[in-house]
């Protein structure tokens, strides 16, 4: 389900200002002060965690029309950001001051919806992604990811690398490189450098379900 935030109620407001991030940027550090909210109007940024072993975990996306709960979770509760935000594509949308965000949750109703909107989906999220990570094995993770992308991209060729499946699954480069040979002996996919093409998704659907 698409959420569309409060585009004409923001843009009647001097307080918020128009932001551009280019592509491959950390715009935001684990333990910086969250003092703006971003919305984001086009483009992509990836949220991630860091292990103390040093493994990171996608913990969600954020695409066109959406913004970071964990920083409106920051801005509420006045705490530190405790994640990473970069951009995966240039990326525009709209900056909204810290102040302004805990003025309108408790001013303006389609401000709280839209919030409000945005956490219960990002809850569903990363519910699935607990579910995943606690019951589905590494394997069967990670040709739900091909099939997911398959579908988000469009396309049978995606072009990625082992270490950004890996950082998406919580993993090592090393055990996906290992576990996408398995497929590609399974004939499910073929490997090239910096690409990965599906042969057939229904059996690499199949896969997952065994």
């Amino acid at each position: 389900m698409k959420i569309q935030p409060p585009f004409d109620f923001l843009l009647q407001q001097d307080c918020v200002s128009e932001i551009t991030a280019p592509e491959n940027t950390v715009i935001c550090h684990s333990g910086d002060s969250c003092d703006n909210l971003i919305i984001i109007r086009t483009g992509s940024v990836r949220v991630s965690h860091i292990a103390p072993d040093g493994r990171s975990i996608t913990l969600y996306h954020i695409g066109e029309n959406e913004s970071c709960v964990l920083t409106a979770s920051c801005i509420i509760n006045q705490a530190s950001f405790p994640a990473i935000a970069e951009t995966e594509t240039a990326v525009t949308g709209y900056a909204i001051p810290a102040q302004k965000v805990q003025q309108w949750m408790q001013s303006e109703i389609q401000w709280q919806q839209y919030l409000f909107s945005l956490l219960s989906q990002r809850m569903a999220s990363l519910i699935g992604l607990v579910n995943s990570l606690a019951f589905q094995q590494l394997d069967k993770r990670l040709a739900s990811w091909l099939l997911q992308q398959s579908k988000l991209e469009n396309t049978l060729t995606l072009k990625t690398t082992h270490q950004f499946i890996a950082d998406e699954l919580a993993s090592s480069r090393e055990v996906i490189s290992r576990l996408l040979k398995e497929l590609e002996h399974k004939q499910f996919i073929t490997l090239s450098r910096g690409h990965i093409q599906i042969h057939n998704l229904t059996d690499l659907s199949n896969y997952t379900e065994k």
